[in-house]
């Protein structure tokens, strides 16, 4: 009968909230990936704009800007996925090993 008053004075635990951690941090990433595609062919449609207009040309370099911009942003953002996730993997592994010497250590106590 008084659940709600339990459940508003529970705490989360900390497994909870590095879950939670962890789930923020893997959507920022792909929010980043997509942030970084859309800049660098937004760059490339306003550079190729620019550039039709000082040469008269007729949407040439719109497209090749636009077709750099969207090589580049995949390139930059694969890079920036694999950075991440060698130090998401380098994260993991040393919680692991942190854990694993906390358990020895409790064990000869």
């Amino acid at each position: 009968m008084n659940t709600t008053k339990d459940t508003k004075d529970k705490k989360p635990s900390k497994d909870e909230i590095e879950s939670v951690g962890k789930a923020l941090s893997k959507i920022n990433i792909v929010s980043s990936f997509g942030f970084m595609i859309v800049g660098n062919v937004v760059f490339g449609l306003l550079m190729g704009m620019f550039f039709d207009y000082i040469f008269g040309t007729k949407k040439v370099f719109l497209i090749i800007f636009i077709v750099l911009g969207l090589i580049s942003g995949l390139y930059n953002g694969f890079r920036y996925i694999l950075k991440e996730v060698e130090r998401y993997d380098k994260y993991e592994g040393s919680g692991e090993k942190g854990k694993e010497r906390e358990e020895k250590t409790d064990k000869n106590d």
